[in-house]
């Protein structure tokens, strides 16, 4: 399950920005996290009703709402069983609410429609395909999973499964990205690049080692 991407991407992504910008570094994600329910209360539940009749249209039934620990994530997570796709709904203080649409099947690999404003600039894991777009919307999202679910006997989420598949889909990803020493410097560029500013090959390839430093002091610290 991917849906999770956007989550790392965006402390990745935060972290690379602060480098650039000579702010320093704070900390890395967390190697792992974990899901506690909770009860959609203010923008969350904003957030939820304003999209109530796309999740509808799309014939997606509650699974239930959590608080991603460590993270500052609220989501509601949402499946339409007859077509085994998960919909889940985030909501951060300062990014606000984006949502990941996501086909998966029983092998592990999974195609992602998210329409988060950042994250197309970080690598993808072979057999997990992303599209970001922050013009979609839920049935746009919904379609494409569709047409672009991977072959195979799909998987299925429920209220029972969820926050174990989460919890075990993240670690996944930060398991593949702490073999490959954190973040890359193609990743920092086209970062860089996507922010509309101008940094010189040698900021960037600071900002690199910078980063690849942190990650690594922060991985012996959670060892």
């Amino acid at each position: 399950m991917e849906i999770l991407y956007y989550i790392i991407g965006l402390v990745v992504l935060s972290l690379i920005g602060r480098v650039l910008k000579s702010r320093g570094v704070a900390s890395t994600p967390p190697p792992r996290i974990q899901l506690f329910p909770a009860t959609a209360i203010g923008k969350h539940a904003k957030d939820l009703i304003e999209r109530k009749r796309d999740l509808d249209a799309c014939g997606m039934k509650r699974i239930g709402t959590y608080r991603v620990d460590p993270l500052n994530v609220m989501l509601t997570a949402f499946a339409n069983d007859a077509e085994s796709i998960c919909t889940v709904v985030y909501h951060h203080r300062v990014v606000g609410c984006f949502v990941d649409v996501v086909a998966k099947n029983d092998a592990g690999h999974s195609f992602t429609a998210s329409n988060a404003p950042q994250g197309g600039t970080l690598d993808q894991r072979e057999g997990h395909a992303k599209v970001f777009d922050k013009t979609l919307t839920i049935p746009e999202m919904f379609e494409l999973a569709k047409e672009r679910r991977p072959a195979g006997t799909p998987d299925m989420w429920n209220k029972d499964n969820f926050a174990q598949k989460f919890e075990q889909a993240y670690a996944e990803e930060m398991d593949w990205r702490a073999k490959r020493g954190g973040v890359t410097a193609d990743e920092v560029r086209r970062t860089a690049a996507a922010s509309g500013k101008t940094y010189s090959e040698e900021q960037i390839q600071q900002a690199t080692r910078e980063l690849q430093q942190n990650y690594a002091a922060s991985r012996r610290d959670h060892g």
